[in-house]
């Protein structure tokens, strides 16, 4: 009686493969006969090696499947008070380990099933072993199949073992009674299937130590097989090596001109990084050291605009700098109409982050959900497969807008990251930034996020201050000479209007008055007639004036150095100087 287990399938399958084996014994046994010239009644037909033989196999063997080999580990394989003998063969069927149950180890070694015996089919004539090596697959010869009488008794379930470029290098079988059930025959097979399949890949990603792996997966619609290959890429995702697990002639179209693609162009195909493996490599490391944070800020960087806007800007600057450096997942916020989306740009900017493995996304945009989801697997599989010399980056923007599915997924991949990261430096985990023109405190109130995400997005929060509070002088000309050769000017006047005016719509509002007044003036210089209405006419501010009575007082308290004073107001030395002038104040004699 033989059985065969096929890797997936329907019982068609099954049966054709079973009658294929079938075939596979009877010119086994022919040769047997024929070729090998044995006879079927030999009562001890199995020979032994000696240990001075045995040793230089084992070496070899060792040599091959990279030492100890957790997947042929007899706990692993052999239930407690078992019944079975467990043997590992290498390619020439030779024994090189044995595990009999306790108490049966004269038995089993009567009929040759012990270190030692050689089981290929010149001298064992048909077995479970010698067929298994020959067929490629896992096998069960039972009873009478075997060739020689002697060995009616017994069961024996094989499978052969292969390395990473599909050689064979040896066998796993189990060894029991030929009156064993078939469901019992069956997870016998299963459990060689599995080991052998865990053993090829294990040697696959240690061959491929130094190169991302993949397990590639599909599903034949008409047989409902299942089909696997292993593939090793290098740093871009390109396949350079593929490696089938299976082992008949079926070439599904999916599997096949792999080399040279890349794994996203794989659309038929389910890509699993981290396939069932004993022990799954792991292809990143925490680096002990620190993230080298130059210790003064670039004055012609991205950020040096916003760290002279005076307020609490220069500290929100140096701390954003000190977290994203870590590769801390940041919120940056504030009320509407900021710039928290520039400021997430300069701080990538700034500490050299741009590069090809950037992404930046808009939750508020068509098709938002699947982009996220989509986006958080490359940042995934670029934080386990860096790219050299880049470091992944996402920006998702209007994070307010998330749909759920979208925040889900984002839960998860923040709390795989945190898993897998802690407080801890990495500099090939990806640096996310999420933006918002929300306040944080509506954040926290009005259900915005799943609660479970909030803190999560929250790990540090960084709120702009609005407009009116930071240094509006500095703010304009800086805009103004953005993208421009020769920048407009603006007149004293204007200047002070502008500096005077609440900007209840932060950053948007101040980009369109601007706007406005060029278009509507000469376009070089922005005088007080070119403003619109609403700032021409707007009576100065409690808190401005408020400011301009404090001048006095800090100025005294700084003895007129005006770098004090500007520091104790929270604004720059050159309003400082413009208030000066035109409160017509002088310093004390």
């Amino acid at each position: 009686m033989v059985h065969f287990t096929p890797k997936g399938g329907n019982e068609m399958v099954a049966l054709q493969q079973k009658t294929a084996l079938r075939e596979l014994l009877a010119r086994s046994r022919a040769r047997s006969t024929q070729k090998h010239r044995l006879a079927v009644g030999t009562r001890a037909p199995i020979l032994r090696l000696q240990e001075t033989e045995l040793s230089p196999r084992r070496e070899r063997f060792q040599d091959l499947i990279g030492g100890a080999a957790a997947e042929l580990d007899p706990s692993t394989l052999l239930p407690s008070k078992s019944r079975y003998c467990l043997l590992v063969s290498d390619a020439e069927g030779v024994v090189l380990e044995c595990y009999a149950p306790e108490g049966a180890e004269t038995e089993f070694q009567r009929h040759g099933l012990t270190v030692g015996g050689i089981w290929n089919e010149r001298l064992a004539g048909t077995n479970g072993i010698s067929i298994a090596l020959e067929s490629g697959n896992v096998v069960t010869v039972s009873g009478e199949d075997h060739f020689y009488r002697c060995f009616s008794r017994f069961a024996c379930s094989s499978t052969p073992l292969t390395d990473a470029q599909n050689n064979l290098i040896g066998s796993i079988t189990l060894v029991g009674a030929v009156g064993r059930r078939p469901d019992e025959i069956g997870l016998c097979e299963q459990t060689l299937h599995r080991a052998s399949r865990q053993f090829q890949t294990r040697l696959f990603r240690n061959y491929h130590s130094d190169k991302m792996t993949a397990r590639l997966m599909s599903r034949d619609p008409a047989t409902r097989r299942c089909f696997e290959t292993l593939v090793a890429c290098d740093d871009r995702g390109d396949v350079i090596f593929s490696l089938p697990l299976w082992r008949d002639d079926a070439r599904p179209e999916p599997h096949q001109n792999l080399v040279g693609r890349h794994l996203s162009e794989l659309h038929d195909l389910e890509v699993c990084l981290r396939g069932p493996a004993r022990v799954p490599p792991r292809r990143y490391f925490i680096n002990s050291g620190t993230p080298n944070v130059p210790a003064r800020l670039d004055k012609t960087g991205p950020l040096a605009c916003f760290a002279n806007q005076g307020a609490a800007m220069p500290n929100l600057v140096e701390r954003a700098r000190k977290l994203a450096a870590y590769r801390v997942p940041l919120l940056i916020c504030g009320a509407p109409g900021g710039d928290s989306r520039e400021f997430a740009q300069a701080i990538i900017g700034d500490l050299g982050l741009i590069g090809p493995t950037g992404v930046t996304l808009d939750a508020n945009s068509p098709n938002a959900d699947a982009s996220v989801s989509e986006a958080l697997d490359v940042m995934q599989f670029l934080g386990d497969y860096p790219v050299e010399r880049f470091s992944p980056t996402l920006v998702l923007e209007n994070i307010e807008q998330l749909g759920s599915a979208a925040q889900a997924r984002l839960k998860q991949f923040l709390e795989a990251d945190e898993l897998a990261n802690g407080d801890r430096f990495n500099e090939d985990r990806a640096l996310v930034l999420f933006t918002s023109d929300q306040p944080w405190q509506q954040f926290q109130n009005g259900g915005i996020v799943q609660p479970g995400l909030l803190h999560l997005i929250g790990q540090s929060v960084l709120e702009l201050p609005p407009l009116r509070l930071r240094e509006v002088e500095q703010l304009i000309r800086a805009y103004l000479a953005r993208d421009r050769a020769t920048p407009p000017q603006v007149s004293d006047q204007a200047m002070g209007l502008l500096c005077d005016y609440d900007w209840p719509g932060n950053q948007r509002e101040m980009r369109a008055v601007l706007r406005e007044a060029l278009i509507c003036g000469n376009g070089a210089t922005i005088n007080v007639t070119d403003l619109p209405d609403r700032i021409q006419n707007r009576p100065a501010t409690p808190q401005r004036e408020l400011a301009r009575h404090s001048l006095r007082d800090a100025l005294n308290s700084a003895d007129w150095n005006v770098t004090k004073a500007a520091r104790l107001l929270g604004i720059s030395r050159a309003t400082i100087n413009r208030w000066i002038a035109s409160e017509g104040l002088q310093r004390p004699e």
